[in-house]
């Protein structure tokens, strides 16, 4: 007996409402509705078929009992506890899957990242209206629109809450350095070097006196003298694996037609074009590749001139500059009915405190400008 293996969906779980390698007896089947898909079982065994109906504490199922010969089927009574894993064939399982990840919903997405999502999940419910999932379905179109009407609104979503618009505006500076510490972690928890040393060359720029800098600077420095020390081995071996690598390509080209060495100068090409768009466009770290000496060494010198600044940054006492308090500070004056030199004074102040300038004119544009009194009254 020919049998598939499969695994496991997700989809499947919230259908019958158990995760894991939970037992099927945990999921009533009904006679009114066949369920079709894979059964695997305590043995090892998968049965492709359909679920016919429940018989006490097992499962009748109908199976193929050749994948060749769809036509040949058998029937099993499986108990309950016996069936480990099942996964339907239901079209608009495999759909309500890939919806269901869309929420919860990462931090800092933009109104456009939302509408990309509600436009997923509104396909969905059109093109399946009966699907058994069209309730949870609408309630993930309700969740995304929700939050895309907060952050229209000026809200921004940060560890996993939506921060209103009129809260996000008075700690800007502050929730936004968050964000960048929090893209920093996530890329670190990968080991997605290159993720974290781009985001942080962006948070370098105009975060230096937030306090979430001085937190992540730590893990910065370690992730930078990883990515260096894999850097640094790729560029000394580069040579020699290149002398290898043309000794065998030469070799297979003799077999091949010369297709290998082709590929190879395809390969080339396409490393160099990226090369070059990414040095045009300005990128601090350009993707490095094993095959491509100047990535790797355009990283690396960007590497040894990076690590000793920040080590001398972490080795300084924290800056008594807080960005993050001149904005808050400036903020509760300009909505304190304060007089207009006051008011200008504040935005000094956190001028001085380092603040970017994006941030300066948010504040400038909260300032009451009085209204000119026509003459004569």
């Amino acid at each position: 007996m020919l049998m598939k293996i499969t695994f496991f969906t997700a989809t499947f779980c919230l259908f019958f409402g158990f995760a894991g390698l939970g037992h099927a007896a945990t999921a009533p089947v009904k006679d009114t509705k066949v369920i079709e898909g894979t059964f695997t079982l305590k043995d090892g065994k998968v049965l492709e078929g359909k679920i016919l109906r429940e018989q006490g504490d097992a499962y009748v199922i109908e199976y193929q009992v050749n994948r060749v010969n769809k036509g040949i089927k058998d029937i099993k009574i499986v108990p309950k506890k016996d069936v480990i894993k099942i996964v339907t064939d239901k079209p608009d399982d495999q759909a309500f899957a890939a919806i269901a990840k869309l929420l919860p919903t990462p931090d800092a997405l933009t109104t456009e990242d939302y509408e990309s999502r509600l436009l997923a999940v509104k396909s969905f419910i059109t093109k399946f209206p009966n699907s058994d999932r069209l309730r949870d379905a609408q309630g993930i179109l309700k969740k995304l629109a929700d939050e895309s009407a907060a952050v229209a609104a000026g809200g921004r979503k940060l560890q996993g809450l939506m921060i209103l618009g009129a809260d996000y505006r008075a700690n800007a500076f502050d929730l936004d350095a968050r964000v960048f510490d929090a893209k920093i972690r996530d890329a670190a928890s990968k080991s997605q070097w290159l993720v974290l040393l781009r985001t942080f060359a962006e948070f370098d720029k105009d975060y230096q006196t937030s306090t979430s800098y001085r937190e992540v600077l730590p893990l910065v420095l370690k992730s930078l003298q990883t990515f260096h020390t894999q850097i640094a081995a790729s560029l000394a071996s580069f040579d020699e694996r290149m002398e290898k690598q043309t000794t065998e390509v030469d070799n297979l080209s003799q077999r091949d037609g010369g297709s290998s060495k082709r590929a190879l100068v395809e390969q080339a090409a396409e490393l160099e074009a990226r090369y070059q768009k990414e040095k045009k466009a300005e990128i601090p770290w350009v993707t490095p590749h094993p095959s491509h000496k100047q990535s790797l060494e355009d990283d690396n010198s960007f590497a040894e001139s990076e690590l000793p600044r920040l080590t001398q940054l972490l080795g300084q006492p924290a800056p008594t500059l807080d960005g993050g308090k001149a904005f808050r500070n400036a903020w509760k004056i300009i909505h304190g009915d304060a007089e207009a030199e006051v008011m200008e004074k504040a935005i000094s102040d956190a001028e001085a405190a380092g603040l970017p300038e994006k941030y300066l004119k948010l504040l400038q544009a909260e300032v009451k400008v009085p209204a000119v009194k026509p003459a004569g009254k």
